[in-house]
């Protein structure tokens, strides 16, 4: 052998054994980081306000064909804090994932059967072996969204360049003449003007067609995702996998071309590859037979990213459970109304945890910071995250499955022209509506605080009365202790209490029986320097409203 023949002998050998062995290295580094991010804060996506805007654009257009069970409106997700929530829990190892947790906790009608599935696969994931390649077949989708992407994926077809038959002749032609030139020289010249012609087309079309080519990579790099996961043969993920298989046995022969159409040209032969798609116009024929494929079973498409990304979702979910003490799995029953012990925000690391047996309407009473506001999210985040993820922070929670809605920050309407007080009356509304006939858990803070102290006491009344006989319970935080007295006998009466000295006001974050008995505002006047006739003045009339129910005239 010439040593030019040994040159390429040793090439063709060795190359590949390299690319091995540099797969083999990247691989241990991925599989060791993902294994030292388990369960850590640092594993948090911490999602942007640009990438929440994104995945918040995904569910709404996800919503607009595929709408879900019953649905957390944007009203309660807002007063709830729930994009707080979804970073609180996101460990998502794909855009996928996190779009998949943000329509999941949105969800919170899923039935039964959905809602076991998940905590099975939740529990699945607590096996390292299985997670590592669960984990890594994820790592492929990337973290960056796609709109394009979901555009098709949700208007029902994907688009591809017109006249796409010549791209076999293309194809072909420049490998035909190449042959030919064995028989004359000319033919030579005309594979390479063949070739320039490709070229040409080959730039065109990735430039017209960059946002459709982009978008259709993400999908590809979702069904690749997909086919990985149905290889997995394990036990715990066999629900997954015939899930998954239902919806891939339709679409099995773009198999063959998501590998050419996502084929990457890095490295030293990063060139050649780069002509030998140009050459033979790889991409562009497997684009147009991969759309054909997704068009045809757009429905599975569909289908197969939601699994990726419940896959990945449930991953977060096991994170969550692993990184975060003090969590418990609800018990459903069919008795009206919710019992939880050791109940907290999720949010709020050294919460005061607080029991409960939620039978009846609620209102609660208490000074100004005393944690009303809080103790009402965390039963309403709560409720949420064990209808939709089948976990909450507290020691245990049975409870009636049931939507919940709020009305609590409300803002005044500057742009659609409408006070505080209209926003208000049609949060509440809405609440009022959403009970006819369905378990409605209704999450009320401050009622009616934008109007007049006769009216705001009266319509509350009014209101709350409504509610207390529906088919549903409401826990409701007010100031005024007319409500306790007017509602007593409608609602449970519950509340919050301080200490106050000397040094300032103390709470206990502990919840109480009964009206709240004690005041604060007063104290606190005196606290900040205000002058005694003031105060004694104040202590005056409250005294007097409290003995006999009316305010004399000043």
């Amino acid at each position: 052998m010439t040593d030019m023949m040994w040159v390429v002998l040793a090439a063709v050998v060795l190359l590949p054994v390299g690319y091995y062995a540099v797969d083999v290295v990247q691989r241990r580094r991925l599989l060791a980081r993902l294994r030292a991010a388990w369960g850590k804060e640092d594993a948090l996506r911490k999602l942007d306000a640009d990438e929440l805007s994104d995945v918040a654009h995904h569910y709404r257009q996800r919503q607009a064909v595929q709408p879900s069970f019953v649905p957390v409106d944007d009203t309660t997700w807002n007063d709830l804090d729930m994009d707080e929530v979804l970073r609180h829990i996101d460990a998502s190892t794909s855009i996928v994932g996190s779009q998949a947790l943000y329509a999941l906790l949105r969800e919170q009608g899923a039935p039964e059967e959905v809602l076991r599935q998940r905590a099975e696969l939740t529990h699945a994931f607590e096996q390292e072996e299985l997670r590592l390649k669960v984990q890594e077949a994820l790592t492929a989708i990337g973290q960056q969204a796609f709109h394009g992407a979901w555009r098709y994926l949700f208007s029902g077809q994907f688009e591809h360049p017109r006249g796409a038959w010549i791209y076999p002749i293309l194809a072909l032609l420049p490998l035909t003449l190449a042959l030919l030139g064995l028989i004359s020289p000319v033919f030579l010249l005309l594979a390479a003007g063949a070739f320039l012609v490709n070229l040409v087309v080959y730039y065109r079309t990735q430039t017209t067609w960059k946002a459709e080519i982009t978008s259709l990579r993400h999908l590809g790099a979702v069904l690749r995702c997909a086919q990985r996961l149905e290889r997995i043969n394990h036990p715990a993920l066999a629900d997954l996998r015939a899930r998954i298989q239902a919806h891939n046995a339709p679409i099995r022969p773009i198999r063959f071309w998501l590998p050419l159409f996502g084929m990457q040209t890095v490295g030293d032969m990063a060139l050649v590859l780069e002509y030998l798609r140009i050459f033979f116009m790889i991409d562009m024929l497997s684009m147009v037979s991969i759309v054909r494929i997704i068009n045809r079973s757009m429905q599975d498409v569909r289908a197969l990213y939601d699994l990726v990304g419940e896959a990945d979702a449930m991953l977060s979910v096991a994170q969550y459970r692993q990184r975060v003490p003090g969590l418990c799995r609800p018990v459903f029953e069919k008795e009206r109304g919710m019992r939880f012990t050791g109940l907290a925000h999720p949010l709020l690391k050294n919460a005061v945890p607080n029991d409960l047996v939620w039978t009846r309407n609620v209102l609660l009473s208490g000074a100004n910071a005393s944690g009303k506001s809080t103790f009402i999210k965390a039963v309403a985040v709560n409720a949420i995250l064990a209808q939709t993820i089948g976990l909450c922070r507290a020691t245990a929670l049975t409870m009636c499955r049931g939507r919940v809605m709020t009305a609590m920050a409300v803002r005044d309407n500057l742009l659609g022209g409408e006070s505080y007080f209209v926003v208000e009356i049609q949060s509440l509304r809405r609440i009022l509506e959403a009970m006819d006939g369905r378990m409605v858990y209704g999450f009320i803070d401050e009622i009616l605080r934008g109007t007049n102290t006769i009216e705001r006491i009266a319509a509350s009344s009014a209101v709350l009365d409504a509610i207390a006989r529906r088919n549903a319970l409401c826990m409701a935080a007010t100031h005024d202790i007319e409500l306790t007295r007017l509602l007593r006998d409608v609602f449970q009466n519950l509340h919050f209490s301080e200490t106050v000295d000397e040094d300032g006001i103390r709470f206990d974050y502990l919840l109480r029986e009964g009206p709240t008995r004690t005041r604060n505002a007063i104290r606190l006047l005196q606290q900040m320097g205000y002058g005694q006739e003031i105060i004694a003045a104040a202590q005056d009339n409250a005294r007097r409203f409290e003995q006999t129910g009316s305010w004399d005239r000043l």
